[in-house]
């Protein structure tokens, strides 16, 4: 794997060291830190990105687009700014900053030559409180630039029929995807809703 360089935001995201975990955990994400921890963890501030970015849409030149695919049937339609911003909202919370999570996910990364960056991956080290319905989440890096490119989420959330999984793809500066998915108790799983919201048409 060759070697890359990185501005200093990036090396602040690689400072992030796996084998400093603890041996005990807070109960919850915003509870006191965990006892004869040597070391804390910094994870890149994932909620504070997209709310920038949510913020950047007062200024938008365009009208957004909102598209949804419900049964392979497609309907699109032209959406105000301030429309936009509610339905993105589910992925605030829980808000991952650079340390209140760290007690539950651990980080890696690895370089993607496939898809052309360094990706910073975060699982769960132990079994996750009912408080918390963030699964995992991924942060590409474009290696030229050492800017965020993408940010990828999965949330778990409790339905009368099963397991909701929502997962967003947010493209930077460009679209958010959502799909919604209905884990049944039999161990199928059926998409109940895509969306899409682009607000830059230059892909």
């Amino acid at each position: 794997m060759k070697n890359i360089f990185f501005p200093v935001f990036i090396l602040v995201l690689a400072s992030c060291n796996n084998n400093t975990k603890n041996a005990l955990a807070p109960t919850t994400a915003d509870s006191a830190p965990a006892i004869n921890e040597a070391k804390k963890d910094s994870f890149f501030p994932v909620t504070s990105f997209i709310r920038g970015q949510i913020r950047s849409f007062d200024s938008l030149l365009v009208t957004p687009l909102h598209t949804t695919v419900i049964n392979d049937k497609t309907d699109s339609v032209w959406i105000k700014q301030n429309a936009l911003i509610p339905l993105l909202k589910d992925f605030l919370s829980p808000e991952i900053k650079e340390t209140n999570l760290t007690s539950f996910f651990k980080e890696s990364s690895f370089n993607d030559q496939t898809l052309n960056a360094v990706t910073f991956t975060y699982d769960p080290v132990r079994t996750l409180p009912d408080s918390i319905s963030l699964r995992h989440w991924d942060v590409y890096i474009d290696p030229e630039s050492g800017k965020i490119s993408k940010i990828y989420l999965v949330k778990q959330l409790r339905g009368k029929d099963g397991n909701i999984t929502k997962q967003l793809t947010w493209k930077t500066n460009k679209w958010a995807g959502i799909n919604t998915i209905l884990n049944k108790p039999d161990g199928t799983s059926v998409l109940l809703k895509a969306e899409k919201f682009t607000w830059n048409f230059s892909e």
